[in-house]
């Protein structure tokens, strides 16, 4: 967990990296073919965040007799997501890249809100819709070299390293009561928590190619790759927590992605694709709460766990 005052530095040290890979990147583009496009993303995913506070003791007030482990756990359960991306390509005989720059353009789902005793015992559960906010994504990958083209079962062989950060903004209305609610339930017109979602990562990859004619491209790409996860929570209707921001969240993360994809190449030029995805993430750290009458709580023991899945239909032409 890293002290309040220096959460940006894991975050910078990511940031920078992609940086990086980019202007490596812009260096050896000019002796490649660089094709320009957009593509449409739709994914569905789960994300939670949990902690552990039963070694405290509540403090009078509070309605809880005890803390369990996990004592919380807030879960987007499912989480739609609708972006826009810009896609830049380079190929060329000494390597190549993508680089795709990503916009959310339509979010919704469900988010759940699960408080619990010792024993695991409900105290509160309560389900939320959730909002979409202002954000974006920027990814990269860009080819490691090779001595000859490798090839496996057929398929030419292209190993990369990659890097992205991104940020997602959610606002979490009203409350429905579940098996246990003792706030009562709110009115879907009022925002009662905002979610900012930082995110960096930095990994390797590989990437299958098999041309089954002169105008199809079947591609399978794994990667697996290493990161930050910060997550700044607004807890609007909890006063005692102070002024908001009030909850953050700090996780280094591990997780994969495979994705399958169809290309189709037309005599002008043009290129039209389509794909699937899944991957997946846990995280591990910490999370902070503030307070209106004292010290911060925290940091205390704090883990993630997500995954989604989705499909792509996109479209680029030579530049």
């Amino acid at each position: 967990m890293l002290p309040l005052s220096n959460r940006m530095g894991s975050k910078a040290f990511l940031t920078t990296a992609v940086f990086a890979l980019t202007a490596v990147m812009t260096s050896g583009a000019a002796a490649m073919d660089i094709s320009i496009g957009s593509q449409v993303r739709l994914s569905a995913g789960y994300l939670s965040l949990n902690h552990d506070a039963s070694h405290l003791t509540p403090p009078g007030g509070s309605g809880f007799a005890s803390y369990g482990d996990p004592t919380s756990i807030l879960s987007y359960e499912p989480l739609y997501n609708a972006d826009i991306e810009i896609v830049v390509t380079g190929r060329g005989q000494e390597g190549w890249f993508d680089l795709i720059a990503g916009f959310p353009i339509a979010a919704g789902g469900t988010f759940g809100d699960r408080d619990y005793e010792a024993g695991q015992a409900l105290y509160s559960e309560t389900f939320s819709d959730i909002t979409l906010g202002n954000g974006g994504s920027v990814a990269l990958r860009y080819g490691l070299p090779s001595d000859g083209t490798l090839v496996w079962n057929e398929m030419v062989v292209r190993p990369y390293v990659t890097g992205g950060f991104g940020l997602e903004r959610y606002g979490i209305t009203g409350l429905r009561c579940g098996a246990a609610c003792p706030s009562g339930p709110i009115a879907s017109n009022v925002t009662v928590i905002g979610h900012d979602l930082f995110s960096a990562s930095a990994g390797v990859g590989v990437w299958l190619e098999n041309e089954i004619s002169e105008a199809e491209t079947i591609d399978l790409r794994f990667e697996i790759n290493g990161g930050y996860l910060g997550v700044t929570d607004s807890h609007y209707l909890r006063s005692d927590l102070g002024s908001v921001p009030n909850v953050f969240y700090d996780l280094a993360t591990v997780g994969g992605l495979a994705e399958a994809a169809y290309r189709y190449e037309t005599e002008q030029g043009a290129e039209l694709s389509a794909s699937v995805f899944a991957g997946g993430q846990l995280g591990l750290g910490g999370v902070t709460f503030g307070s209106a009458s004292g010290p911060q709580t925290g940091p205390l023991w704090a883990w993630s766990v997500a995954g989604h899945a989705g499909v792509t239909v996109g479209a680029s032409v030579p530049f």
